[in-house]
């Protein structure tokens, strides 16, 4: 049964960006895991070159898994030379970003959002993982929502022939700075807009516990949009990005939710280790044994649906 993990990167290695990658992805298989979540550099604003992608490509490829999503970036994170450059203590990266009105800095965003596009098609990956950052004002008026969908679509306009000519979907994430219901408006107004073959939903099962605990309106109202999943628990308080059944999450009505919806698993575990005080790999062994637990369960779902 293909299973799904989130590969991370961690810089206490010396050679993080190789040696302790690649030994992160032999851990993951020898776990078990067929599938990986591609996760280092999704929170900054670093370009890769040509020669790191392939390099990216091959260690994968050697690991003998396969990548079922890249989380690509939006160009905004706290990642920044500027930050170890002089005396402020931290700067907000922002210089490539897709929703800037100054249209300099739309098109790095755009740039380096078709970076990762095309990270995802020399991996096989079909889709990338996109932040939009929205507020509760963002639909407080029309000059608001304005504000956010004129660079919005003006950079996914970009970049739509970019992802259709490479077979790479952009999977919008839920996430947990306005309320339920405009993250449900921000998707109504994408999906009338674009096509299914472009644009589509990252379901974060921790983010929407947040934001609408117990509920899974976001899988009943756009499931035919469901491309890609960040699974973790919490406990409804804060973002803590445990294992599944570690928390207080519902997992029968979820994978019910997304058994329910033509979502192609397997579901990615987006779970970083550092919540836990276990070696990397009796961790990762941890985590395919429930990885296992829940694919049963949609699984299950979907033959008691279909009998």
């Amino acid at each position: 049964m293909d299973t799904c993990i989130t590969v991370w990167h961690w810089p206490t290695h010396e050679r993080w960006y190789d040696e302790g990658i690649r030994h992160s992805l032999d851990l993951i298989r020898e776990a078990g895991f067929t599938h990986i979540n591609w996760n280092p550099d999704s929170g900054s604003s670093y370009m890769l070159a040509d020669a790191e992608i392939e390099f990216t490509r091959r260690i994968v490829a050697e690991a003998g898994l396969k990548t079922h999503s890249v989380h690509a970036s939006n160009g905004v994170n706290p990642v920044s030379e500027l930050a170890h450059a002089g005396p402020v203590p931290f700067a907000q990266e922002t210089r490539k970003n897709i929703l800037s009105h100054h249209d300099w800095q739309r098109q790095s965003g755009v740039e380096l959002l078709k970076n990762r596009i095309d990270l995802a098609a020399a991996l096989g990956a079909p889709n990338v993982v996109v932040h939009v950052d929205i507020t509760d004002d963002t639909f407080r008026s029309v000059e608001n929502e304005n504000l956010l969908f004129e660079p919005l679509f003006r950079s996914f306009d970009d970049v739509e022939a970019h992802c259709i000519e490479r077979n790479v979907q952009i999977a919008v994430e839920t996430l947990v700075k306005a309320d339920a219901e405009n993250y449900l408006k921000l998707y109504a107004r994408l999906f009338s807009r674009y096509s299914s073959d472009f644009v589509g939903v990252c379901y974060d099962s921790g983010h929407w516990e947040l934001i609408e605990p117990g509920k899974l309106s976001v899988l009943e109202r756009h499931g035919d949009r469901l491309i890609a999943t960040h699974i973790h628990d919490n406990f409804g308080a804060k973002d803590d990005h445990l294992l599944p059944f570690d928390g207080r999450l519902d997992w029968d009505a979820i994978t019910k939710a997304i058994a329910a919806t033509n979502y192609r698993t397997p579901l990615n575990f987006e779970t970083p280790m550092d919540r836990y005080v276990l070696s990397e790999s009796s961790y990762y062994q941890r985590a395919h044994a429930i990885a296992l637990r829940l694919e049963e369960m949609v699984a299950s779902a979907r033959d008691r649906a279909a009998n």
